[in-house]
């Protein structure tokens, strides 16, 4: 049993497995993910227990949930019972009427005949499990008597991830390769060798063998002599009318490449690869926001969730954003039904779990979500919130000064608004990113806003975007009319661009939309975002420092290239112009273009058509006027269906 230092239970249960009862799992060691898996638990009685004892049966996290329908599930028992249900889907109980004696069972029976696909989707690098758990009448606590661990591993290899270096600093750099089944996991059985080919203006092996699903191939990629002209602004101001296809710039094709991997019907394309000389650093990609069930809400563990982004979709970093105050939910067990706040065990343990994920490939951020709600307002203060909602926010710590955090409970009446929240991290170096802000419930009230602490934005993650309150592509469950981005954008907040992905299934950056895996969550309909960040160094303090100057962008899960230029200044930078402003905008896409546009203050002001999946245009404001300002970002859409947004450039014509 865990307990916290205020005294209150983290679990319902006490871990007492017991190898002296008679306790037979009817279940196999290991399944492949989405296959069909069937448990028999059964207990059999060596001594007397008395009237009202209830055992209780956990199923895997992940697995379908617990129903009766058509027979999935079943209690048998030689004693006379009622089955109680729980607050969670992976549970189910049995309350026994009269006393049990020796030799009586007590059988449960889960997909018992073997109708449906009920193994998760998720192949994990903890194992789940399966477990009786008791509880005598008198007791507060459950006994946890027995568990079955289950590891889950993935199908085959039906796609390859292929990772390059998104800039080019004349040197080769390495590849790398993970082959993935259709749910988004690493086939550690797939040991075959590969084809590679790529854009003319690459050098790189034309073969490689992956071992457990991966390889590295390390400094063999690099750039052939670039082209040295670029084009002319006038012609990258030339406009593609009727059928005129948008002329494609030379540069394109000799300083942006991508590779190309293919065995048998087995294919994937790697991210592009730019030489730029405008840009000394590098550009880094992960998430922002991660769920897990050992912290709040989510499904799978801590080291689930940093493995799948550093092993399987190559994240350069990953930060978990648990909710502070620990909550249950219908896929966990065990959980007390009490929302409580981190207390600094918890705290501490979650910044030892990113130390043990940090090298030099990759970081791991130590976080949590702040979830500011009017009720939690009311609940504290036992008044009416005046705000139509408060926000939900995710705060990075660097890893080296984490341990100094505040940990702010929003339950709490010194606690409960965004102003309290600032004051508590006045003088913490931290990143601060307001999550689903056009969202009704958990939406942000830009009112109470800090621009000066916060300089971020998520614009987009599996709830969907919040760029727009109506129109908005892959829209939120609800939205309230003052929370969009734009909406902030125009009433004077100058904020960066995050893509987020609020993965609450350990599996961040995973390529498959949210609502085709088990366990949905109503309200996470979309595949995760993931956020780009450009650092010189790959470091939790650099990373945060980097989101804090607003040098970030955002897209729905692809490492799209984008890059938007106004003078000297890139994206999340502020410009003087003493003449009408000539924006440069560069997009290369993992797939074909369906369409580039450039918005100002909020509207579309130019649409580029590609004829492929790369583009650079210019694009001059004639209708900006001395003495105005505006902001300028781009927004690029691929005909796969999947999205980025720059953050913006904003300019002031004096």
């Amino acid at each position: 049993m865990k307990l916290e230092q205020n005294g209150r239970e983290y679990f319902d249960y006490r871990e007492r497995v017991d190898e002296a009862l008679d306790i037979k799992f009817e279940v196999n060691n290991e399944y492949i993910v989405n296959s069909i898996a069937s448990i028999r638990i059964t207990f059999t009685s060596k001594k007397e227990y008395p009237r009202r004892t209830l055992f209780r049966f956990v199923i895997p996290y992940g697995w379908e949930l617990i129903n009766f329908n058509n027979d999935f599930c079943s209690i048998k028992s030689s004693v006379n019972g009622k089955v109680k249900t729980t607050y969670s889907s992976i549970m189910l109980g049995y309350l026994i009427n009269e006393p049990m004696k020796p030799g009586d069972y007590i059988q449960f029976n889960y997909n018992n005949t073997e109708s449906i696909n009920t193994a998760g989707d998720m192949a994990y690098i903890d194992k789940v499990y399966c477990a009786l758990d008791m509880k005598l009448p008198k007791e507060k606590l459950f006994s946890r008597i027995g568990i079955k661990k289950i590891s889950m591993i993935s199908g085959k290899a039906n796609s390859f991830l292929v990772k390059i270096p998104t800039l080019y600093h004349e040197k080769p750099v390495d590849i790398e390769i993970i082959a993935l089944d259709n749910n988004g996991n690493r086939d550690n059985n797939f040991n075959e060798e590969v084809n590679i080919r790529g854009d003319e203006c690459l050098e790189y092996p034309y073969n490689a063998r992956l071992e457990n699903g991966y390889v590295k191939i390390k400094q063999k990629l690099k750039f052939k002599s670039p082209n040295p002209r670029t084009s002319k602004i006038t012609t990258l101001m030339q406009y593609n009318t009727g059928y005129t296809q948008f002329p494609v710039a030379p540069e394109l094709n000799s300083t942006i490449g991508k590779l190309y991997v293919r065995f048998k019907t087995i294919s994937g394309a790697s991210n592009p690869i730019v030489w730029d000389e405008d840009i000394e650093n590098d550009v880094f990609w992960g998430d922002t926001h991660i769920h897990t069930r050992e912290f709040s809400d989510g499904i799978g563990t801590g080291r689930d969730a940093f493995h799948y982004a550093k092993n399987v979709v190559l994240h350069d970093f990953a930060a978990l954003g648990d909710h502070l105050n620990q909550r249950n939910n219908e896929f966990m067990e065990g959980r007390t039904n009490v929302s409580y706040p981190y207390n600094q065990k918890v705290w501490s343990s979650l910044i030892n779990l990113c130390k043990d994920w940090s090298n030099e490939d990759f970081v791991a951020i130590p976080g949590y979500e702040w979830s500011g709600r009017n009720y939690c307002v009311t609940l504290a203060t036992k008044e009416q919130s005046p705000y139509e909602s408060i926000s939900d926010k995710v705060i990075l710590f660097p890893l080296e000064a984490a341990e100094e955090a505040p940990l702010v409970d929003y339950y709490s009446e010194n606690g409960c608004f965004q102003h309290q929240l600032y004051k508590a991290l006045n003088g913490i170096e931290c990143a601060i990113i307001s999550h689903t802000p056009v969202s009704y419930v958990m939406g942000t009230s830009w009112t109470e806003v800090d621009n000066e602490i916060e300089k971020v934005v998520e614009i987009y993650s599996s709830h969907g975007s919040s760029e727009a309150f109506s129109g908005n592509y892959r829209p939120l469950v609800n939205n309230k009319k003052k929370g969009s981005v734009i909406w902030a954008l125009n009433n004077g907040f100058k904020l960066g661009f995050i893509g987020g992905g609020d993965d609450h299934y350990s599996h961040p950056g995973c390529p498959i939309r949210q609502h085709e895996m088990k366990n949905l969550v109503p309200i996470l309909r979309y595949r995760p975002g993931i956020a780009a960040i450009f650092s010189d160094k790959l470091s939790s303090k650099n990373l945060i420092q980097s989101i804090n100057q607003r040098s970030c962008y955002a897209t729905t899960g692809e490492r799209i290239w984008m890059k938007i230029t106004i003078e000297s200044a890139l994206m999340g930078e502020e410009v003087e112009v003493s003449k009408p402003p000539i924006i440069i905008i560069t997009v290369c896409g993992t797939d074909k273009l369906e369409s580039v546009e450039l918005i100002k203050n909020g509207d579309v002001i130019a649409i580029r058509v590609p004829s492929s999946d790369r583009i650079k245009f210019a694009f001059e404001d004639k209708t900006l006027n001395k003495g105005d300002a505006a902001y300028y970002y781009i927004r690029s859409t691929q005909f796969d269906g999947e999205r980025g947004w720059s953050s913006p450039i904003w300019v002031n014509y004096i």
